[in-house]
């Protein structure tokens, strides 16, 4: 009974936390520590509701359920969870609770220097509990009202410091381009409900859509979703807002944000267009081509980046590029009838989707320890950090050894997954399209590739900041992080060894969520492959007897005389530390390796690359400048014009529904 009644009030519950949480820092803003720790502490209180929410509806308990409104054509405006949004709300709300923590020491700083941290406390929680809301949301409509409640209240927050004009300009083109996105969006939902007679969910659900129609959806849905998560091509804001916004910020963003697209495009294509019965060929095969171009273009950026802010959202888009290829291998199995592996392929992307969100959270996290010791976000500005930060050095470590793919930490465990569904698509007797096993072939090279290349980025993004000599002032007397940021990193960290050693217990909690995809028997293809992975308890056993025999080590060395002397200067003597390794030099034999790949990025500018701002951002950029005056006819100053305008609009959506 106990568990009964925390399911159906959990979400409820949890949404009158973030709303406190919004409004009273608003009523204490003449008393900013108390109005920090009311904004922060409501935010841990309704992302435990909400993690609790989500297990539960995991684990296949009901949810309360509730309707805001309801209407003759849109349907019912409600929010409930089934077994995929409760996935997606259980990692936002753990994120959100190790965030929160973070963020009570962290936000201390803007205190100090004037900002409104109750402006900050109100658009927090409203971020959070919008991203909770959207994965929750049982209609198009009101998807779309709290999608653009998400996209504004972040834009305030990437903006927060809005006294440097790059932060301005950063917010702006984040927003615009997730406008573009939503804009698709809204006709990909009325597409759908042309279709179904009705925007509600559970119409799309029982709809059946003609090929070009399903294409249609299936085009808008790429783009709207694609724009939110950065995939290449639509990639530009990412590595502009992040590095701008504060790093607790940038931690919800690029862990959680972006995969409330995800949500959407499984979502849509899975669910609403059933894909798991039969899906078009050139769908996975255009996804797979994307998740390939992100992830390996996404780690090369990342080789040529100083800034640590700036590296980290770039593996950003090279995880999203991890997680479509996934969903993509799925598609392709999909079309050629092989539901198990398509099983398979969807988890180890959804997986992927969960690790990403823990250990890139743990990494900004990391970096907004690092910028508030040393006030530097160039990494070559920096070094030695380890010997004042240890806590956070270790931390940092975990993040990026996850990130890496390194076992037995999360990263590595999914990516497994993920070659395991490839490769198994490639085995003589899976696929009797040869074309097909060239693409999965190919698909494979691309993922061993850009795993390889993460693994020396991050070496580098690890061992420039902590190891080594100081390299400027600001790295010489750094300062450990407070003890609620260095908890907020810990929990997340914990969540990356979890993950990463118990992935069967992950896959059979999942598999009602794929059979509630259409993946009948998901537990049967599944579950056995993960299995297959490195036993927990030997894993267990195995790190536990590493850190004995390091601690016997540390002791047994502090017994023993040390002889003190000079490091060698390689021939050179009063070495500096100029002469360690810069960020640049650590990458040289890789972006040398790869000339012909990097040649069209040298020349890369603050809006992204080169390429994709020549060929792609300055036609449209052109276009508009042309079209531009010769619309300035509508643009009359006139509210009577205006409204005409409106209801124009109003009543061309309204027939297009009803027709």
């Amino acid at each position: 009974m106990t568990l009964e009644i925390i399911s159906l009030n959990a979400l409820p519950i949890s949404i009158a936390f973030f709303l406190f949480g919004a409004l009273l820092p608003l009523a204490f803003s003449a008393k900013p520590k108390l109005s920090s720790k009311l904004g922060f502490g409501f935010a841990i209180l309704g992302s435990l509701f909400a993690l609790a929410a989500g297990v539960m509806a995991i684990l296949g308990a009901g949810t309360g359920a509730f309707t805001l409104a309801s209407f003759e054509y849109v349907g019912s405006l409600s929010i409930s969870m089934d077994a995929l949004s409760g996935f997606f709300v259980s990692f936002i709300a753990f994120v959100g609770i190790a965030v929160s923590i973070y963020s009570l020491s962290y936000t201390a700083e803007y205190i100090k220097k004037g900002y409104s941290i109750a402006r900050f406390g109100f658009f927090y929680n409203i971020f959070l509990l919008s991203m909770i809301l959207v994965v929750s949301a049982q209609n198009a409509l009101l998807f779309l009202i709290i999608w653009e409640i998400m996209a504004i209240s972040s834009y305030f927050l990437v903006t927060y410091e809005h006294k440097e004009e790059s932060v301005q300009s950063a917010g702006f083109i984040y927003l615009l381009i997730a406008h573009i996105g939503a804009a698709a969006l809204a006709v990909m939902f009325l597409a759908l409900a042309s279709g179904s007679g009705s925007m509600d969910f559970a119409s799309f659900h029982q709809a059946s859509y003609p090929p070009f129609l399903a294409s249609a959806i299936f085009m808008l849905a790429l783009f709207g979703f694609g724009s939110k998560c950065g995939i290449i091509p639509l990639h530009v804001w990412l590595p502009l807002a992040h590095p701008q916004a504060p790093s607790n910020i940038s931690a919800l963003m690029s862990g959680v944000m972006l995969k409330t697209a995800i949500y959407g495009l499984v979502r849509v294509l899975f669910d609403f267009l059933g894909v798991a019965n039969g899906a078009e060929l050139w769908w996975g095969l255009l996804i797979l081509a994307l998740g390939m171009i992100s992830s390996i273009f996404g780690v090369l950026y990342s080789l040529l980046e100083h800034d640590i802010k700036r590296l980290l959202a770039y593996h950003s888009i090279e995880n999203i590029g991890i997680i479509f290829i996934g969903i993509g291998a799925a598609l392709l199995f999909s079309w050629a009838h092989q539901p198990a592996l398509a099983a398979l392929a969807l988890f180890a992307a959804l997986y992927h989707t969960l690790n990403h969100a823990l250990f890139k959270s743990l990494l900004f996290l990391g970096a907004g320890s690092i910028i508030h010791a040393t006030h530097e976000r160039n990494i070559d500005e920096m070094g030695g950090l380890a010997k004042y930060m240890p806590f956070t050095a270790v931390l940092f470590f975990l993040g990026a050894a996850s990130i890496a793919a390194i076992p037995p930490l999360n990263g590595f465990a999914s990516e497994v997954l993920t070659f395991q569904a490839l490769l198994a698509g490639i085995e003589p007797g899976v696929q009797t399209f040869n074309f097909t096993s060239l693409v999965l072939a190919i698909a494979v090279l691309a993922l061993a590739l850009t795993s390889a290349l993460a693994v020396g980025a991050f070496v580098k993004a690890f061992g420039i900041p902590f190891l080594g000599q100081p390299r400027s002032k600001h790295a010489e007397h750094p300062h450990e992080a407070p003890k609620t940021m260095l908890l907020g990193m810990a929990l997340l960290a914990v969540g990356c060894i979890a993950a990463g050693i118990f992935p069967s217990l992950l896959a059979q909690a999942s598999s009602g969520m794929l059979e509630s995809l259409h993946f009948a028997g998901a537990s049967n293809a599944i579950v056995p492959s993960a299995e297959a992975l490195p036993n927990a308890v030997v894993l267990l056993l195995l790190l536990a007897g590493s850190a004995l025999i390091i601690w016997l080590l540390t002791l047994s060395s502090k017994k023993k005389h040390n002889h003190v002397g000079e490091t060698w200067g390689c021939g050179f003597p009063n070495g500096t530390p100029h002469m360690q390794y810069s960020a640049a030099g650590f990458a040289m034999p890789v972006t040398k390796a790869l000339d012909a790949w990097l040649n069209p990025l040298e020349s890369a500018s603050a809006y992204g690359p080169a390429l994709f701002d020549k060929y792609i951002y300055a036609p449209i950029s052109n276009a508009f400048q042309f079209v531009a005056p010769h619309s300035a006819i509508f643009n009359t100053g006139r509210l009577n014009d205006y409204l005409m305008y409106l209801i124009l609009t109003l009543a061309i959506v309204l027939a297009y529904a009803i027709l």
